[in-house]
């Protein structure tokens, strides 16, 4: 494994250059995991995530011209994938309670109409879709949050979104060593 070389260290890049990742990383996720329609990109293995990391890393590494290490890559998009879980689980939440609107619901009942009129066609899928309408109507009913729901939330999806992120961001120096290889 390749230790990173002393330029490649995070502490290296400016504190603005780690916000800049964080803030744009953060933006990103809040974007693809609330704007309705625009989160059926999170449909595909949290893409919306992934791209989050890589662009905020590619962006960041070009703007501040500082080369990171694949480990430092992960280690800043991880923490950048963090932080834009917990803002967009504490906007999610928000909406929930001030407006009564649920991130995603629009694509899951996207999902769910397609998945429909698959099943006219193909009759053997109507098990599953009978499960997907289930879910939908689960989605669409109230809730209440509690506090330890809400810091449960904010835990779990801080912890799912940040390596998905921290594996954008090592994409991100990878398509860029690519990019210098050709030159």
């Amino acid at each position: 494994m390749q230790q990173p070389t002393p330029q490649q260290s995070l502490t290296t890049m400016p504190v603005e250059g780690r916000l800049f990742a964080l803030a744009l990383c953060s933006l990103l996720i809040v974007l693809t995991t609330t704007v309705p329609y625009l989160t059926l990109i999170n449909v595909l293995f949290f893409s919306g995530i992934f791209w989050s990391g890589f662009i905020a890393l590619h962006q960041t590494i070009l703007r501040y011209q500082v080369p990171l290490s694949l480990r430092n890559a992960f280690v800043l998009g991880s923490l950048a994938g963090f932080v834009g879980g917990l803002a967009s689980e504490l906007l999610g939440i928000i909406l929930m309670v001030l407006f009564d609107y649920r991130p995603g619901i629009e694509s899951l009942s996207l999902i769910v109409e397609w998945a429909t009129q698959q099943a006219m066609q193909n009759p053997e899928l109507q098990e599953q879709v009978n499960m997907l309408q289930e879910a939908e109507k689960l989605a669409k009913t109230p809730i209440t949050l509690g506090i330890t729901d809400v810091l449960f939330n904010l835990a779990v999806t801080g912890m799912v979104y940040a390596p998905i992120a921290g594996l954008g961001g090592m994409f991100a120096v990878r398509w860029l060593k690519f990019q210098a290889a050709r030159k």
